[in-house]
């Protein structure tokens, strides 16, 4: 309730909630800058949703650049694909019998394959952006026992084994370079050809085929994003047999190798050290630098596979096998921002730091900072992360980070000195900007840890805060006697 006291003939207004939270109270305080710290999370999401934008820039140029080249590149086989035709009998409800002849390809994987590629790469740029493309030569070899890869398989299967082909795929043929043929252990050749339909081996070997009563239609046994190209095989009936080729192609920014025999073995070597292994088969050991770039080697066995011996192409999907497979990449651009972008999502928290501090400052020296002072040292830690993304993108994230911390925390040194028309108290700030935004880049490298350790600075951020401020009056000096003095006359 308000009362009002005359003064002089002037009305004055008096509140007596001001005697509970007087007007130079630390606890006053502290809420406003922590609502302070709040609103410095508008800036930091603005900040965040632009470097979303910029990872999107740079994976939408990087894709133009790597697509002149043949983009993330896959190449799968040899494989031997063998036409078939079936004959199917089946009874309806009424009790008549009716035929259809099914007809289609296998595909049978080599018992033994191996591929050693040898990748040279380059460094393509587009105004600030940048893409890895290489070109890559790769041996491949195969050896097949038809014969036991189809044991089991059901009688009805007549096989069209002179129409039998040895088929490859890669995701853009277009970027192939050479004239890819497949060789022979007698030492003759035959060149592949784009191949379309794999459901169907050989179009001319199914001129006679014919399809009463039902018919089947088969599934696409290739996804959209492999290309197939094949050679004849060579062989008149299941016999054991071996080819070899040699595929030089050009991509970007990842190369894989498909596991396209039972057991497979990969050796990939490349010029370039910064590398990693990827893939559906990925071990930890697999990339070993050396001082010409780098070697990785992988072995898949069969049960490691997943995948049977042979298949009906009607049912199965060479996608799956494409999908096992074991790849190199070379560190993208784009990794650069989730460095920024981490240590944006931690910005809220040393922005808090750097409020409490300040206001710890105030409480033991009895000097005052004013809320826009707060403000103008919140928006400068702000631009520091706009710093750090602009300058990433130029020379990559940790000289970004030195140069946009050391431009911040000289800053924030200079005004904290002169604030408090203090030298000493601008070296102090100096000192513990700098020991504030180290903890934030070892924060930043730590990847898998980083949640652990944000949570240790934060923890021990507010212990020390507790601490320090045990013995403060946060009610303000003299908080009793303004309360007494505003008490109504009895």
């Amino acid at each position: 309730m308000l009362r009002r006291a005359l003064a002089g003939g002037i009305s004055v207004a008096t509140n007596p909630i001001a005697g509970l939270i007087p007007r130079g109270s630390l606890g006053l305080k502290l809420l406003l800058v922590c609502l302070l710290v709040l609103v410095m999370g508008i800036p930091l999401l603005l900040v965040g949703g632009l470097v979303g934008e910029r990872q999107a820039r740079a994976a939408s140029v990087m894709g133009e650049i790597g697509a002149r080249s043949g983009g993330p590149q896959i190449v799968g086989g040899p494989m031997l694909l063998v036409p078939y035709q079936r004959t199917v009998e089946t009874t309806d409800d009424q009790g008549r019998t009716q035929r259809r002849t099914d007809r289609g390809s296998f595909v049978v994987f080599a018992e033994t394959g191996s591929a050693d590629a040898v990748l040279t790469v380059d460094e393509r740029r587009r105004g600030i952006y940048r893409a890895a493309v290489y070109r890559a030569v790769t041996e491949l070899d195969a050896r097949f026992r038809p014969a036991a890869a189809l044991e089991g398989v059901d009688p009805s299967y007549r096989f069209d084994w002179p129409q039998a082909r040895i088929v490859m795929f890669v995701s853009d043929s277009r970027a192939i370079s050479n004239a890819a043929e497949l060789r022979f252990p007698d030492g003759t050749t035959e060149t592949f050809e784009p191949i379309s339909d794999l459901s169907v081996a050989a179009v001319a070997a199914m001129a006679d085929y014919t399809r009463p009563g039902l018919s089947s239609t088969p599934t696409s046994p290739l996804p959209n994003n492999l290309q197939a190209f094949a050679a004849p095989a060579r062989i008149a009936g299941p016999t054991d047999f071996a080819v070899e080729t040699r595929l030089e192609l050009t991509g970007a920014q990842r190369f894989s190798v498909a596991a396209f025999a039972q057991d497979t073995s990969v050796a990939i070597r490349g010029d370039r050290k910064d590398v990693r292994a990827e893939g559906y088969f990925q071990a930890a050991d697999a990339i070993a630098p050396n001082d010409q770039g780098f070697a990785a080697a992988w072995r898949v066995p069969f049960v490691a596979r997943g995948v049977e011996a042979a298949a009906d192409l009607n049912t199965f999907n060479l996608g799956l096998a494409a999908g096992r497979d074991m790849a190199v990449s070379f560190v993208a651009s784009d990794d650069v921002y989730q460095g920024v972008a981490r240590a944006v999502r931690y910005g809220i928290m040393f922005i808090g730091i750097v409020f409490l501090a300040t206001l710890i400052f105030e409480a033991v020296s009895g000097r005052k900072a004013h809320p826009a002072q707060y403000v103008l040292v919140g928006l400068a830690q702000c631009v520091f992360y706009l710093l750090l993304l602009s300058i990433t993108e130029l020379i990559g994230f940790t000289p970004a980070f030195l140069f946009a911390a050391a431009a911040t925390v000289l800053l924030l040194a200079f005004y904290a000195g002169a604030s408090f028309n203090s030298r000493a108290v601008g070296v102090r700030a100096l000192i513990g900007l700098a020991v504030l935004y180290g903890a934030m880049y070892v924060l930043m490298t730590l990847e898998d840890f980083a949640l652990l350790a944000g949570s240790i600075v934060a923890f021990a951020v507010i212990a020390a805060t507790m601490i320090a401020t045990r013995r403060i009056d946060w009610y303000g000096a003299g908080a009793q006697t303004a309360h007494a003095t505003q008490r109504p006359a009895e």
